[in-house]
């Protein structure tokens, strides 16, 4: 027999389709299809077919199961006492075969196997003929429910795996189709601007963004949730490389317009040939020689053929003012580009290579790793598969790595440096004097970014000849890189050479208009105007729109003149700008991230202008894009007798590092903060900076550091006689012994912190931490101690606009009247919690409420109405993937 349920409910023998009877007879068919070879009570059937059930149900569903039987024959048996059942055999319900293709596709997505995962998907959806909607009872309607929403998380699978293939038309297809018929179902639109996104049709992905708002508006009255929020900016944005972007993993810096030759070099690193492994290309030569500009020109010809990932990073390998860049910080940057969210990555380096690993299995992938210190950096970076290649650049030889192709990279030939003169400098201007340009090649050291200056003097000057800068080069004192340094910045005006010394000043690897107004004392707008003409003048380089760097080489010698020209109170002063720049802007960014926080800073220099932003999302973007230069601004302010911007500024991004699981940068710039408040004897900056690596270190399972950084902290203050301060750090101290099992002595914690908040009359903290209290006594069953904690922080909370925090509340006072057994209050508590929750659109609160309902409502003897409310749970708990879906299904 065949049994399809998936559709328009069928029933099949030998091919011949059977005659089912009416509507009520076919809802008892469903009900015995959806629990096949168990026994279905006679209570279950009733709530299946009827919504108001007639007085004696057993003898109407007595006929209908005669009138199946004479059908199914011995299929429907009866199981005295337990009900009926209808025995199936394997293979023969479409419902089986769907859910087993459905695991199947789950474990090969587990597997990152994502081809065989969306085909087994694809598989299960087609299963599907219709949508079942029965004319039936509660209980049936809200199996179907059931269904209808496993169905839609199969979708969201198959959508996934397919996009992960680049089979963008048949998402798109299905996923417009699925969207019109559920048009609240937010993943969904998220699929669909992806698909659109991905597959080049941008201006289709907003208008999907748009009717999944005004869908969600109109018919909830809310805006939509933070995933297609976020989508929406990165899909506006994606014109500039995001570090926070969600699968941003398109990242190849700009290509360069002025390359000239490296034929020879170019051929080697593109041919193709066949492989086994992952292909490793390592270019290796000397400083200023054109390894990058080589790289990305050769990555941008290979796109093609590695279309699924291009990944960039600078390793810092010889940057005399920044330490190599560490692997696992890399790492970490990468898998977030790849999708991985902050607090799925795990900590150790082997892990992070191995996730790396997996993430790129399968995938075309092209991996550009600038300026390698060693092999040792490298290789965690390097992907498993044949299918990926990876580009390395390195003043070192990196032979030491398995299969590395080496293309060693000279100075130009004197035909190459010609050439670029020409291009540069104009090739008739050249052509009129070879002799004159062979010796500018040979003044240069025939070294490219010598070679590019000298062109861009000449080429600035249109009353020069080839024989006129042959003459300043000889003047300037000798071949060579230097010269030419000196040259182009001896030629440059003093308000231009100044901002030129002083970018030798600013901390991080690259600069903005913004920053660098603040550094040199400037506008924002007479800043890049002045960076936009040191670019012109090849002593900046800039690989992403609006971010501006300086050559290592041209570094060096920047700050080599900052150092000779600006005494050093001029130096100081520069740095106090920029720095004071960061502190202020993250102050303002951390405002949008955390208004309830207070955070108290210095007041900056008044030449200073630091951005604002207007929403929580501008904030976090900034974070994201300025995050190397704010850890590297922590450092230098340390280092250079600026303790309190350094302790400030780590204060400034811990909310920015807590949202975005940034726990390596959270600990190293608190360490950094900590030892500079330390070694100036700032007694408040020491403890706020404990504070907040207390919490950080709390946050990576270093449990015993965490305390104690609280308990220093508390010392401190309560030197200090910061009352304030204590309650917060005797509140994080109480956290900290709760997740070791320290019960008493973080309720002891929790009370004194209580006790201060009351004193100070900051009922917000007060109303929280009776929370806490509550919620400890409730578990040790003490829940006559637990009701008086929670009905006291409700009163405070009336005063207080947080309905999320009281639908919490609200919910708890209501288990703890279960636990006192009182199960009217419990249902009326727990009834105010779900319908707060249900308002501001928080489906996992809705889903621990109706639990929680259907317990009280259990205890009330109400078993239909607690059924109803676990089956609703149990949709809600397996829409947002959470394993409680199980439990509560348990309880069915």
């Amino acid at each position: 027999m065949e049994f399809l349920l998936l559709g328009s409910l069928t029933v099949r023998r030998a091919g011949t389709s059977l005659e089912l009877g009416g509507p009520r007879q076919r809802a008892v068919l469903m009900m015995l299809l959806l629990h096949a070879n168990e026994a279905v009570s006679v209570a279950q059937l009733t709530d299946a077919v009827w919504d108001a059930p007639p007085v004696s149900p057993e003898s109407n569903l007595r006929t209908y199961v005669a009138g199946l039987r004479k059908v199914l024959g011995d299929r429907l048996i009866t199981r005295p006492g337990h009900g009926y059942q209808l025995v199936v055999e394997p293979g023969e319900l479409d419902l089986d075969t769907f859910n087993a293709l459905v695991r199947q596709g789950e474990e090969a997505a587990a597997e990152s196997d994502a081809e065989a995962a969306a085909d087994l998907f694809a598989q299960a959806l087609a299963k599907w003929q219709g949508t079942p909607a029965p004319n039936a009872g509660p209980l049936l309607h809200a199996e179907f429910t059931r269904l209808r929403e496993r169905r839609l998380a199969a979708v969201e699978r198959y959508a996934r795996a397919a996009l992960e293939l680049g089979r963008f038309d048949d998402v798109i297809d299905r996923l417009r189709r699925e969207t019109a018929q559920q048009p609240l179902r937010e993943e969904l639109w998220a699929q669909l601007m992806l698909a659109l996104d991905r597959s080049g049709r941008r201006g289709e992905a907003l208008e999907a963004y748009a009717a999944a708002r005004k869908h969600v508006v109109e018919q909830l009255g809310v805006e939509p949730g933070a995933r297609l929020r976020q989508l929406q900016q990165v899909i506006l944005e994606s014109r500039v490389p995001s570090p926070a972007a969600l699968n941003a993993h398109r990242q190849l810096p700009m290509d360069i317009a002025e390359f000239t030759g490296r034929e020879a070099e170019l051929r080697r690193l593109c041919s193709p040939e066949a492989h086994t492994t992952v292909v490793i290309s390592a270019i290796e030569g000397m400083a200023g020689v054109g390894k990058t500009k080589l790289a990305v020109r050769a990555a941008h010809q290979l796109v093609e053929r590695y279309p699924d990932v291009q990944l960039w990073a600078d390793l810092h390998g010889f940057d005399a003012d920044e330490l190599p860049a560490d692997p696992s910080a890399v790492l970490e940057s990468f898998l977030r580009l790849l999708g991985v969210p902050g607090g799925q990555i795990p900590e150790s380096l082997a892990e992070r290579a191995a996730l790396y690993r997996d993430r790129l299995a399968g995938k075309r992938a092209l991996v550009l790793l600038d300026n390698a210190a060693g092999e040792d950096q490298v290789r965690p970076l390097l992907p498993g598969g044949a299918s990926c290649l990876v580009l390395i650049t390195s003043r070192r030889s990196l032979m030491g790595l398995d299969g590395a192709k080496s293309v060693f990279l000279d100075v130009f030939t004197a035909d190459e440096a010609i050439a670029l003169l020409s291009r540069i400098a104009g090739a008739d201007r050249i052509s009129a004097d070879p002799g004159g340009a062979a010796r500018v090649a040979e003044l240069c050291g025939h070294l490219p970014i010598a070679v590019a200056l000298a062109a861009k003097r000449l080429a600035r000057r249109p009353q020069w000849t080839v024989a006129d800068l042959v003459a300043q080069l000889e003047r300037g004192g000798g071949l060579g890189v230097r010269g030419v340094f000196d040259l182009s910045y001896q030629a440059l005006p003093d308000h231009q050479r100044r901002f030129f010394r002083l970018l030798g000043l600013h901390p991080g690897e690259d600069v903005t208009a913004d920053s660098a107004a603040a550094l040199a004392g400037l506008t924002a707008y007479e800043a890049e105007d002045l960076l936009e003409t040191l670019l012109d003048e090849h002593l900046l380089q800039q690989h992403t729109p609006g971010r501006y760097s300086l050559h290592d080489l041209l570094r060096t010698y920047a700050v080599e003149q900052v150092v000779a020209a600006e005494p050093p109170p001029a130096r100081a002063l520069a740095r106090r700008r920029v720095l004071d720049w960061y502190v202020h802007t993250s102050w303002h960014a951390s405002l949008q991230l955390n208004p309830v926080r207070k955070l108290d800073i210095a007041t900056a220099d008044p030449s200073v202008h630091p951005r604002t932003f207007d929403d929580r999302d501008a904030a976090l973007r900034w974070c994201d894009t300025e995050r190397a230069n704010l850890v590297a601004a922590v450092r230098d302010a340390a280092q250079h007798g600026l303790p309190v911007h350094s302790w400030s500024l780590a204060q400034c991004l811990w909310d920015f590092f807590n949202l975005r699981k940034h726990w390596a940068d959270w600990i190293d710039t608190h360490t950094v903060a900590l030892a500079a408040a330390r070694s100036a004897g700032d007694r408040v900056g020491e403890g706020l900076t404990l504070v907040t690596l207390g919490i950080g270190l709390r946050e990576i399972r270093r449990h015993d550091e965490a305390i104690e950084c609280s308990l220093q902290a508390l010392t401190i203050f309560r030197a200090l006689g910061d009352r304030a301060r204590q309650e917060r750090v005797l509140n994080n101290l109480g956290i900290a012994y709760m997740v070791t099992g320290r019960v008493d002595d973080a309720l002891e914690c929790y009370e004194q912190s209580a006790e201060i908040a009351r004193s100070l009359g900051n009922s917000h903290t007060e109303a929280v931490l009776l929370n806490n209290i509550g919620l400890m006594h409730a578990d040790a069953g003490r829940f006559d101690q637990a009701l008086a904690r929670y009905l006291r922080s409700l009163e405070l909370r009336a005063s207080i606009k947080d309905p999320y925090s009281e639908a919490i509340l609200l919910n708890n006072i209501g288990e703890v009247y279960r636990g006192l057994a009182d199960f009217p209050s419990a249902v009326s508590y727990v009834d105010r919690a779900l319908e707060t929750f249900r308002r501001i659109g928080d489906l996992f609160g809705q889903a621990e409420s109706l639990d929680n309902l259907g317990l009280a409502l259990e205890g009330l003897g109400d078993r239909r109405g607690a059924e109803k409310c676990w089956v609703e749970s149990v949709t809600l708990f397996e829409e947002l993937g959470e394993p409680k879906a199980d439990e509560v299904r348990s309880r069915l």
